[in-house]
């Protein structure tokens, strides 16, 4: 397959690539093209999961060119699609030629490139044809600028039907439209730099930012906050439970992926900053929730998103109740011993059960998961799977924070997205003490859209 875009194949655009010392360049009229790529990290498991691609654009003479000097006002639109996916073309074959594929590769489209998803979308095709790459290890970032546009629906349907990840890029909290973002239904939300330079100075936009990211948790989508040049930046990011986070903090962009070492010493010190600077204090997940209604963002539909009618929350009760019950009954058994595998059994049975685990007293990862077999189907990505580490931190998300409150009480969370690909996810959890008689969070996952009535 060598589809054309709007008369460019990917002959002719592989054509346009050099490769000197394992590193692949495109060449534009005399300018040099090279790929470069920002990590970004899953802040509960401390391992960089994605990497967005950017275009750096080198001149005879050595010096840099700004992007926006190419990819300026749309004059010859025919020039400006084919640069696109030839920097498009650059970005996949140094990202997937050179490694395995452990991460998602997320690019950038021109606007009017992205929204002529008929020539662009079978380029695409066409392109991860050729270097044998799974569709869902690429993002696509949508901009602000086009998710008012009527054409939107068709490219994202496009693009999704491909089996691409979207994304929508550059999101504020003041005055943000939430309608524009569930309309798009994007895997992940960036919140763009301006975000958190304006937390650290503000302290509205600071209160609203885990408003912002348990709304969207609640949305169905997971969250990136983007920009982060200093501690104080990242550790808002993790106070506000975003799930990504990226930025100079972390160290500069990587003009190659192959041997890339995570940051790990500088994510575990930032983890332990958080600590120790008394990272308990925000509200938990409910009270975050239902004090959406005096934040900044609008919508017409939060409202029922947090107000389930009084027969939708009996209802909900009694469908827990077994999950409740099933919690329990593994906390006894690992009190008296028992391994968690060897305990999850009747919990793992239920209809949509994911997985159990078990965290210690501060929040660490304390053995593997144990999965259902199989596991419900997901329905988007598995960023959980991309990472092989398992000392991730989950001393900020509310069900770790709850059942440490009032241990040997069953904990539920309310529905969110979670990091293992599901839209719908509740985490049931109840803190207890193992037979050494440290403290001990178990854990139980369930995909609740398996139920026939979701509130």
């Amino acid at each position: 397959m060598n589809a054309p875009l709007r008369g460019y194949t990917l002959d002719f655009i592989q054509s346009m690539l050099t490769e000197e010392s394992g590193k692949t360049s495109g060449w534009f009229q005399d300018l040099e093209l090279r790929s470069a790529f920002q990590p970004a990290f899953s802040l509960p498991q401390k391992h960089a999961v994605a990497f967005e691609a950017s275009l750096r654009a080198i001149a005879p003479n050595g010096s840099p060119v700004a992007p926006e000097t190419l990819f300026g006002p749309v004059e010859n639109y025919a020039e400006t699609a084919m640069l696109d996916m030839l920097s498009t073309t650059i970005h996949v074959h140094n990202f997937f030629s050179r490694r395995p594929s452990h991460g998602v590769l997320s690019i950038n489209l021109h606007p009017e490139v992205l929204l002529d998803y008929g020539n662009s979308a079978e380029y695409l095709a066409s392109l991860f044809s050729h270097y044998e790459v799974a569709p869902n290890k690429v993002m696509i970032d949508i901009r602000g600028s086009v998710l008012e546009h009527a054409g939107l629906d068709d490219a994202v349907a496009s693009y999704r039907k491909l089996g691409c990840l979207i994304s929508v890029d550059d999101f504020g909290v003041d005055n943000a439209n939430i309608d524009s973002i569930s309309h798009a239904s994007p895997a992940v939300v960036k919140m763009g730099r301006s975000v958190a330079k304006k937390a650290v100075r503000d302290d509205r936009t600071r209160e609203s930012l885990p408003r912002a990211v348990s709304l969207l948790h609640e949305m169905g989508t997971l969250v990136l906050m983007e920009g982060l040049e200093s501690e104080e930046q990242a550790l808002l990011a993790i106070d506000a439970d975003a799930d990504f986070a990226s930025g100079f903090f972390f160290g500069p962009h990587v003009d190659s992926i192959s041997g890339y070492a995570q940051p790990h010493e500088l994510l575990n010190r930032l983890w332990d900053s958080y600590k120790k600077q008394g990272g308990q204090s925000r509200q938990n997940e409910h009270g975050a929730r239902g004090s959406l209604g005096i934040g900044t963002l609008h919508s017409s539909q939060p409202k029922e998103l947090r107000k389930p009618s009084s027969a939708d929350i009996a209802h909900y009760r009694e469908q827990r109740r077994p999950y409740l019950a099933a919690i329990q009954n593994i906390a006894g058994k690992v009190r008296a011993g028992a391994a968690l595998e060897s305990s999850c059994d009747a919990f793992l049975a239920l209809e949509g059960a994911i997985r159990c685990f078990l965290v210690d007293g501060n929040g660490k990862l304390a053995g593997p998961d144990v999965f259902a077999i199989p596991p419900p189907a997901r329905q988007s990505a598995d960023f959980y799977a991309l990472s092989a580490r398992h000392d991730g931190d989950w001393s900020r998300r509310d069900f770790f924070r709850r059942a440490i409150k009032e241990p040997e009480v069953v904990q539920a969370t309310r529905q969110y997205c979670s990091l293992t690909g599901y839209l719908h996810c509740v985490t049931f959890s109840i803190a207890t003490k193992d037979t050494r008689g440290k403290p001990a969070v178990i854990c139980g996952d369930v995909d609740w859209s398996t139920h026939a009535s979701s509130h």
